[in-house]
């Protein structure tokens, strides 16, 4: 992939659908994100996964004889040869929204692992504290982390940022490098594997001042302002960093769901430093 112009870039990011649903294609993963209100089917081919989360609203999963219950922020998995419906328990406009990402499948580890149809729920017990909150000698990385899904296929799940980092500011999607006594907040990249971000927050106002910067190889950067239901879908190769500040105001949460597509090549995708 050449290296992306800041043009460019700003193409990578998305608004929350409700004008009209967001499709995009990038290295052979198909991202989907809609509102809807009537039952959906999700199907993958015999060489195809799909890992998807509903964002708002609580519906039915149909799969052959079996029903099932989806709330918000539950994520699932389809192997191959899958087919489901999803049916909304509530036919409103705007009262349930969904990301469906499909990828091609390129590596066995997903097949070693065993990966089946899963539904993994949302419950902030699962979260896993990250980071350390800022002092004088350096910014705030703390946030807390749930790995929903590492099965050979996809790397997801969902960050929140609690409300200790919210009053202080803080950096997440970083490396941190020590030299000598000083710790260095540097962006991170994983090359090979595209990433999408979604956020979900409880103010939809333009004011919760949410940041998500890009850097591209020659050291060009751009940023943009991200909201409830926004996000961005873009290569791996590109660093990443988002800092988070709410202004004037006391949110109830701020979390972001992510997915990083794997093909069946690795169980865990561990970012590296991207060096100025």
């Amino acid at each position: 992939m050449t290296t992306p112009t800041r043009t460019e870039m700003h193409e990578f990011y998305f608004s929350d659908p409700k004008e009209e649903e967001y499709i995009k294609e990038i290295k052979n993963v198909k991202v989907k994100y809609h509102y809807f209100a009537e039952p959906i089917n999700i199907s993958t081919d015999k060489n195809q996964v799909c890992n998807f989360c509903l964002l708002k609203g609580t519906s039915e999963i149909s799969r052959k004889q079996e029903k099932f219950t989806l709330n918000q922020f539950d994520l699932v998995f389809l192997p191959p040869n899958e087919v489901i419906t999803l049916n909304p328990l509530v036919s409103e406009t705007f009262s349930n929204k969904l990301c469906v990402v499909t990828s091609p499948i390129q590596g066995e580890i997903g097949k070693e692992i065993g990966a089946t149809f899963e539904i993994q729920r949302f419950s902030l017990n699962k979260f896993v504290p990250r980071g350390e909150l800022g002092d004088s000698q350096k910014m705030a990385t703390y946030r807390e982390v749930w790995t929903a899904f590492k099965n050979g296929y996809y790397m997801s799940g969902f960050t929140n940022i609690p409300q200790a980092s919210l009053v202080q500011g803080v950096v997440t999607s970083v490396n941190l490098e020590k030299e000598g006594d000083l710790i260095k907040v540097l962006s991170h990249i994983h090359p090979d594997y595209p990433e999408i971000y979604i956020y979900c927050i409880d103010d939809s106002t333009e004011t919760v001042a949410v940041t998500q910067f890009l850097i591209n190889e020659k050291g060009q950067s751009i940023s943009r302002d991200l909201t409830d239901g926004e996000g961005i879908f873009f290569d791996g190769s590109l660093g990443h960093i988002n800092f988070t500040k709410p202004t004037y105001k006391k949110i109830k949460y701020c979390l972001y769901m992510w997915i990083i597509p794997t093909y069946g090549r690795v169980q865990d995708v561990i970012p590296i430093t991207l060096w100025p």
